[in-house]
């Protein structure tokens, strides 16, 4: 399981990896929140539940991602960790993470986007490319 950087014309792309779609999800929002806060130590003091709608995996990825943007840039919770339910056609989620943090936010991201994005399943896990906006 993991994530790093790779090159992209314009904007930040992320490669991402897990043995598990949720596990790749959260490894997704703490690539994303590492990079926010220019990898600064992030606690699990305060709980969250959410609940996002999408209309497949791939969608799903960019949901979940923008909603960590969210959550870290307008109301200052910075996503630890959680355990995820996907469905269908969404996921729910009780994500755990440090609340009041915004001033730990040092790089701006917009939105994870839909730009040459690839979500697969292969037998070593799950793989996935998203571009971010920046």
């Amino acid at each position: 399981m993991g994530h790093r950087q790779i090159e992209h014309t314009a904007d930040l792309a992320l490669e991402i990896w897990a043995p598990t779609e949720e596990e790749l999800l959260l490894e997704g929002a703490r690539a994303i929140v590492e990079i926010l806060t220019e990898q600064a130590e992030i606690g699990a003091e305060a709980v969250r539940e959410l609940h996002l709608d999408a209309i497949d995996p791939p969608d799903r990825l960019v949901v979940w991602l923008n909603e960590v943007l969210v959550l870290a840039v307008s109301e200052g919770f910075l996503v630890h960790d959680g355990e995820l339910s996907l469905r269908e056609d969404g996921l729910d989620a009780r994500v755990r993470g440090l609340e009041d943090a915004g001033a730990l936010v040092r790089t701006e991201l917009k939105s994870a986007t839909y730009h040459d994005l690839e979500l697969t399943r292969g037998q070593d896990g799950f793989r996935a490319r998203v571009v971010i906006d920046v």
